[in-house]
């Protein structure tokens, strides 16, 4: 791959919000050729094919980023957004040396270089200058349920205690691309991730046709990992559901399709919410409680749209919330015909319980505003419910994501290892008759208000059914309603009134509970155990890692500073090169002067004579 410029360097800068694909495409392009740097960013389990991402401008453009930005706001600031999204471009000028200093090492090999890093979006202009708008662009965006969904399963702590923040994000850095695209369309492409997926060979002939430049043969379809894009249907409820929940998104996707040099037009399509709520009978009801989690809710919502068959109602229990992003999705859903139920702040329990009581399912599926339903799920429930009359509670396998990813195998119901440790979650499918005889959720159970009504059920007979599939997906987040009251240290009051209440089957089951109590502990010690061992070994790859990244910074820094004094030591001569070059000016400015007087033609007649006498 080459340039058509006469210039020997020709920057080529990849860039896009993050996680939109720009390693993917990164990678295409140093396969054909261009040089992203020599000190790149390791793969992870988060990226195994790798960033493809010069650690010394990512490092640079974090403190950048981090300085135009102000320290009390939310957000995050290493990505150059916070709440309020003020960037102060007056500091950027105390980085333009350091900038220059580091262009300038690259750009000093012939050819094709450049950098890929999602911060340059909001660095454009920056870069531009100190390129002396040479550069050429390739500027990406994706759907922005995509890139909020990767975010999630990424598993950063300020995304998963802020989902909120992804769409804000999203349009802050798209708004910064499609600007500079419209004024800079001769050196920049604009394309769609989603499209591009589709059809990985117009890449290649945009960047012959619109930059100029000559590709070579190289396949791009080996370098996509399927697993790492998740997709959704054109027609799927969750573009209709952000659309109206986040329409800002949705008007900024249609202007980047409409600037677009490979537009994502025809691969979404976003239609107004016009839910109906179903006639009787109702086979089964989801009951979706939602406390300030409205980002999150959305994606729930769409879940149960996604997977529900005919016969089924949605219920959103709105449990006093009062995030105004919340609000804002609620009012949404509202106005969409969506069932909402408004009341004060009470609790998950109480929140379930009334939901239940407006339910007009037989069956019912309690669903956590931050978890999402997986496909065939209701319908298996409902197939065996309605063929086995003993089987009163339906549960399976979870998918855990965000914190850590992984398929969470639940094993059918044994009494004495669940009475010592709850393991099926709340997002089961159950009788509607169960949750009537056992009084509903018990609001003195707390967090394991589930467990108690699961207990409640084995008490009075009831069959527990495993479905050997995935039935849902759990959100791992650091500040779930589990992990609060796990630091709250409220677990054994609530253990202690599950087991009063619940004392003449403990009783009956206490040489049993014991035996699984003690197996359990076991294995949790040995878990422990290996989970230290790990922890020191990757403390002490960390160490290496830190004192690496020591070494390489004081290296440069060293580097820097003999740049520094050979620049200095060079500038006399320097200065003494352009004093001998304005003379030799001044010498041939005196030349053209002298040539145009008498005395010069005087000369001329003088050397011709001397010629004559001497060879004449």
């Amino acid at each position: 791959m080459s340039s058509t410029s006469t210039s020997p360097s020709q920057p080529v800068v990849i860039t896009g919000m993050h996680r939109s694909g720009t390693s993917l495409v990164a990678s295409y392009l140093a396969s054909l050729g261009v040089g992203l740097g020599d000190r790149l960013l390791a793969a992870d389990a988060r990226n195994p094919h790798g960033y493809f991402e010069d650690a010394d401008f990512r490092e640079l453009q974090g403190e950048i980023l981090t300085d135009a930005t102000s320290e009390g706001d939310g957000g995050h600031r290493d990505w150059g957004w916070t709440e309020n999204e003020r960037l102060d471009r007056g500091r950027l000028g105390r980085w333009t040396e350091r900038a220059r200093a580091l262009a300038a090492v690259r750009s000093g090999r012939p050819g094709l270089w450049g950098w890929k890093d999602p911060r340059t979006s909001l660095l454009l202009d920056f870069w531009d200058e100190i390129l002396e708008q040479r550069a050429l662009y390739v500027l990406l965006y994706r759907f922005p349920w995509e890139v909020a969904d990767s975010m999630q399963r990424v598993g950063a702590d300020v995304f998963l205690d802020h989902p909120e923040y992804a769409y804000g994000i999203w349009a802050f850095y798209n708004r910064h691309l499609l600007d500079f695209h419209r004024r800079h369309p001769g050196r920049s492409l604009l394309v769609s991730t989603d499209a591009l997926l589709r059809d990985p060979a117009r890449l290649a002939s945009l960047l012959r046709d619109k930059l100029g430049l000559t590709v070579a043969d190289g396949s791009f379809e080996s370098l996509r990992d399927r697993d790492l894009f998740v997709s959704f249907a054109p027609d799927d409820p969750l573009v209709s559901l952000v659309a109206a929940a986040s329409p800002r998104c949705t008007r900024l996707l249609a202007e980047l399709d409409g600037q677009a040099d490979l537009p994502a037009t025809g691969l979404w399509s976003a239609a107004p919410l016009r839910r109906e709520r179903p006639a009787d009978p109702i086979d089964l009801s989801v009951v979706i409680p939602c406390h300030d989690l409205g980002e999150l809710l959305v994606e729930a919502v769409a879940s149960v749209e996604r997977t529900a068959p005919d016969r089924c109602e949605l219920i959103v229990v709105n449990d006093g919330s009062r995030q105004p992003r919340t609000l804002e999705v609620l009012a949404a859903l509202r106005e969409g015909g969506y069932h909402v139920i408004d009341q004060p702040n009470s609790g998950l329990a109480a929140a379930r319980n009334r939901g239940i009581r407006e339910a007009r399912g037989r069956y019912v599926l309690p669903l956590d505003a931050d978890n999402r339903l997986a496909a065939g799920y209701i319908a298996s429930a409902i197939q065996v419910l309605d063929a086995q009359p003993e089987v009163g509670v339906v549960y399976g396998d979870r998918l855990e994501f965000g914190g850590h990813n992984s398929r969470r195998s639940i094993p059918e119901l044994d009494l004495p290892t669940f009475l010592w440790a709850n393991y099926i979650d709340a997002c089961a499918a159950y009788r509607r008759e169960i949750w009537e005889a056992c009084g509903g959720y018990d609001a003195g159970a707390l967090v394991w208000e589930d467990w108690d009504l699961w207990i409640s059920a084995a008490e009075r007979g009831w069959r527990f059914h495993r479905l050997p599939e995935v039935t849902f997906e759990y959100r791992v987040r650091p500040n779930s309603m589990l992990r609060n009251a796990e630091r709250e240290g409220i677990r054994e009051t609530v253990r202690a009134h599950i087991y009063r209440k619940h004392h003449q089957l403990y009783a009956e089951n206490l040489t049993a509970v014991l035996l699984a109590g003690h197996t359990y502990l076991h294995a949790v010690t040995a878990d422990a155990l290996k989970l230290a061992a790990a922890r020191d070994r990757l403390q002490r790859e960390a160490d290496a890692a830190a004192a690496d990244a020591q070494a390489v910074r004081a290296a440069r820094d060293r580097l820097q500073s003999e740049i520094d004094l050979l620049a200095a030591a060079v500038e006399p001569e320097r200065q003494a090169l352009r004093a001998l070059q304005q003379e030799l000016d001044d010498c041939r400015w005196e030349m053209e002067f002298m040539k145009k007087t008498s005395a010069w033609r005087l000369r001329g007649v003088l050397v011709r004579l001397k010629q004559r006498l001497f060879h004449g």
